[in-house]
């Protein structure tokens, strides 16, 4: 638990060890007023860059999918509807399985703890492809492409790493929003322990700003959650046998957008 003095310079703070056994501490800067304003002039002008451009707004494009006949279609939403179904099966079985430790488990239960494992990813790919297709079409809206650029330039200025003499220092340095992106760019290519401990803050940006974190101990909940998401991912892809190695890697690559029922998380690679 964070004290009180930390507690007023960050929004949240969270100590990793890196490879070299050297123990990191990052943080998500406290923004006072005169950042946020900053940050609703940027959401305003990037919406109305978007409107200019020709892209629709949300009340425009609500129209739209009333005329059509909603989002998705009946067809669809029964789909989706059995796919829960079967993955909430699967899961179950697979449950079932992992009460025993891996040493403990018969020939039989480790293949069939393969098996169903296979089918969850499966399973879960077409129930992500679905949901994307619903997600897709909100993020036509001039809102949503302003409030994705806004997360971006919210995730740039405020991650930070604590040095050793107490100062916080900006993750993607100094410069333009394009400048940072830059180097988010060379993070992500040449440093996968500082690209993970971003995408980690990135995705803990994205829910303050969608409103569902505002105090210390709701970004430990949701970091906590992260961290147990992550791991049950990393242990389904070690798990998996050869043969569906390709679908694991469309997983992986479908999940760079997160979809939750209140927030989208925004992948800094994807924007342009």
């Amino acid at each position: 638990m964070s004290n009180n003095k930390e507690q007023d310079k960050y929004l949240y703070s969270f100590e990793v060890t890196d490879e070299n056994a050297k123990k990191r501490k990052f943080c998500i800067l406290k923004p006072n007023r005169k950042m946020k304003e900053a940050g609703e002039l940027f959401y305003a002008s990037k919406l109305s860059q978007f409107i200019s451009a020709g892209i629709l707004p949300k009340i425009v494009w609500d129209k739209v999918f009333k005329d059509s006949g909603g989002i998705i279609s009946e067809l669809d939403q029964k789909e989706y509807s059995n796919l829960f179904m079967e993955f909430s099966e699967f899961r179950g079985s697979l449950d079932d399985i992992s009460v025993k430790s891996e040493k403990d488990r018969t020939e039989d239960e480790k293949n069939r703890a393969n098996f169903l494992n296979g089918q969850i990813i499966r399973v879960r790919k077409k129930m992500q492809e679905l949901e994307m297709a619903q997600v897709n079409a909100f993020e036509n809206t001039a809102e949503a492409k302003a409030r994705n650029r806004t997360i971006v330039w919210w995730a740039a200025n405020l991650a930070c790493e604590e040095g050793s003499n107490g100062v916080a220092n900006v993750l993607l340095g100094s410069g333009s929003i394009e400048d940072r992106l830059d180097n988010y760019d060379s993070i992500v290519e040449n440093d996968k322990f500082l690209s993970d401990c971003f995408s980690r803050i990135n995705y803990l940006v994205t829910i303050w700003y969608l409103g569902s974190a505002s105090i210390f101990e709701d970004f430990k909940e949701l970091d906590d959650e992260y961290l147990k998401r992550i791991e049950s991912e990393n242990l389904e892809s070690d798990d998996q046998p050869l043969s569906i190695t390709d679908e694991i890697s469309s997983l992986e690559n479908a999940e760079k957008v997160e979809v939750h029922t209140t927030d989208v998380v925004v992948d800094l690679s994807t924007i342009v």
